[in-house]
Parts: C-alpha cells; sequence; structure tokens
C-alpha cells in the first residue's frame, strides 16, 4: 500500500503551505511543509510550484503508475499458473501414478514453476527515463514516488517474493506432492502460503493503482493549468501562444481563471479523500 514518508523532491522557497491531513490508522505519515505565507495568490517563480515542478510530479507518479500496473500483469500470470500447479500436483499425489504419467506430470510441473520464475521477472519496469528498473513483485526495499510540487513522497511497498514463490524445483514422488499441497509437520503449505502472498499483493497492489491514478490525473489536470496561467502571466513569453491585443489577453485570462476555478473544485473532491492531493490545493487558494 502507498504510505506517505519523508521528503525527496524538494523545489526551493515554496510559498504556501500544503493542506494537512490526519494520518490513517495503519499508515505512518511524515509531510513536508513550507514556510506559511500571507500570500493567497500563487506565484510562479522558479522553483515555487512552476510547470516544471508539476512536470516532474507527472513523471514520478507515471512511473510508479507504470510499476504498479507491470506487476498486476505478472500477478494474472502467475495466479493462473499456481492454480494449474495445484492440479498437477493433486495428481501426482496419487500413489498409484504410472509411471509414464507421473514423468509427464513432473515436466508439467518445471515448465509451470519456471513460468512463475519468467513472470516475476517481467515484473520489472523501467519507464521512459530508462532507470533502474521497479518490480514491485521481488525488490527487496520499497520505491519512492513524489506526489506534490513540494516534494511529498510516498511509498510503493515491494512484496519483496522469493523468485520461484518458494516452490520446490520438482516433485519426485507422491509423499512430495502431498507435502507441497499439504505441508508437513503442522506447517502450512509451500503452495497454499505462495497463493496467499499472491493474492496480498494483488489487492495491495488494486489499491496503490486507484490512488496513484488518482494522483496523477490531479497533477496532469493542475500541470495544465499551471502552464496555462504561467503563460498568460507573463504575456505568453514562455509560450508561442502570445496574446495580440489586451482584448485578446484578458479573454485569455478570464478563460484561465475559470479552468482555475474548476480544476480548484475538481482537486477539492479528491483532496477530500487523499492527503497527497490536498496539497494541491494550495495552489488555488
Amino acid at each position: 500500500m502507498i504510505n506517505n514518508i519523508s521528503p525527496g523532491f524538494m523545489p526551493s522557497n515554496p510559498v504556501v503551505n500544503p493542506a494537512t491531513a490526519s494520518a490513517g490508522s495503519n499508515v505512518a505519515t511524515t509531510e513536508t511543509t513550507a514556510p506559511a505565507s500571507k500570500k493567497a495568490e500563487l506565484e510562479f517563480s522558479p522553483g515555487r510550484n512552476s510547470a516544471k515542478d508539476y512536470s516532474a510530479v507527472q513523471q514520478s507518479l507515471a512511473k510508479g503508475k507504470g510499476a504498479v500496473e507491470s506487476a498486476q500483469a505478472a500477478t494474472t500470470e502467475i495466479k493462473d499458473s499456481l492454480v494449474k500447479v495445484r492440479e498437477v500436483a493433486t495428481q501426482l499425489a496419487d500413489d498409484s501414478l504410472a509411471a509414464p504419467d507421473r514423468e509427464k506430470l513432473q515436466k508439467q510441473y518445471a515448465e509451470l514453476r519456471t513460468g512463475i520464475e519468467k513472470s516475476l521477472e517481467s515484473a520489472s519496469y523501467k519507464g521512459a527515463d530508462g532507470g533502474k528498473g521497479l518490480n514491485l513483485l521481488t525488490d527487496k526495499d520499497s520505491s519512492k514516488v513524489t506526489i506534490n510540487s513540494y516534494g511529498s513522497q510516498s511509498e510503493l511497498r515491494s512484496s519483496t517474493l522469493n523468485k520461484s514463490l518458494g516452490l520446490p524445483e520438482k516433485i519426485g514422488s507422491a509423499a512430495e506432492a502431498r507435502d507441497l499441497l499439504n505441508g508437513k509437520e503442522g506447517k502450512a503449505s509451500v503452495l497454499a502460503t505462495a497463493e496467499t502472498a499472491v493474492a496480498d499483493s494483488t489487492e495491495r497492489l488494486a489499491k496503490d493503482d486507484k490512488k496513484l491514478k488518482a494522483q496523477l490525473e490531479t497533477a496532469t489536470a493542475v500541470s495544465k493549468a499551471v502552464n496555462s496561467l504561467e503563460s498568460e502571466r507573463t504575456g505568453g513569453r514562455n509560450s508561442a501562444r502570445a496574446a495580440p491585443d489586451e482584448d485578446s489577453r484578458a479573454a485569455l485570462l478570464k478563460q484561465a481563471e475559470e479552468t482555475r476555478q474548476q480544476l480548484k473544485q475538481q482537486a477539492m473532491g479528491i483532496g477530500n479523500k487523499d492527503q497527497g492531493a490536498r496539497s494541491l490545493l494550495s495552489l488555488f487558494n
């Protein structure tokens, strides 16, 4: 699950405090806040909620979402493979199974196990920047994404799964098949443990994906508004779309203000539920 943690990306001299929210019962929160300011209007100075800042936020969130989606695709494949592993192991647990049939099933099991390993490896995601890949199923450490222009970050926790989910290399006998299915000496079976781990990962990734989607949509909308407002407030000096006259410029400014108010209402809807998105509301005060 995504947890808010200590700051990473930090624009210089922010002018507005992000909105503060109480942490969830199971989530530890550490938010980065900016010095208080009496000024309500957003200033588009370098490092102060500039378009560049929001572009960086978008890129970070997009990479995090890509990593989650890659892991989700892998878990879907693995869950299907585990169903087949259980079917094969159930047949191998039969003491009366003929040798040729046992050999055939053992080969199927080995292929399934290899496929699971490949699925786990396929969860690695590098993104457009081509940096270090993120594998939210097998990485030893969690990953961090920047969620707002103040540098607050969220943690994407890794499942730290074993590359083969702990499944044995082979099932040499009916007794070994029964151990795989039922466990031994009062311990949970390896197969049941693997199934639970993948199910837990699937549930967590679904929550992360939903949260990242909302944060990315908000960041994208705000980035678009920031680009528009920044261009209009500088008279089009940062954009090829300069207003040809004062009347046109006034109309564009009015349109930008209307967009600002619309985005404020949208961001409020998300901000009331999400601590990271809530800090974006400072744009519109």
